[in-house]
């Protein structure tokens, strides 16, 4: 996989934190940093999800009270 580099800034207590855990570990920062970015993402994205979700389903609540929804169903592919 190819990779890029980038760089950030964090405080010098971040910093101690990162070392301390990498050499608790054994593991590099780099993997440590990699690891818990793709971990936030993946939280960013499923809470992004669930949002839409919490979206549709109050505007359907609001605009459709007594709505036959189970008729409306597509359940053609049901068992």
């Amino acid at each position: 996989m190819a990779s890029v580099t980038s760089s950030f800034r964090m405080s010098k207590e971040l910093q101690r934190e990162l070392s301390d855990a990498a050499q608790r570990t054994g593991r590099g920062k780099n993997a440590i940093i990699r690891d818990a970015l793709v971990k936030y993402l993946h939280a960013m994205e499923r809470e992004s999800l669930a949002e839409e979700a919490r979206r549709q389903s109050e505007l359907v609540s609001r605009n459709e009270h007594g709505a036959d929804w189970y008729g409306l169903a597509d359940t053609a592919g049901w068992r």
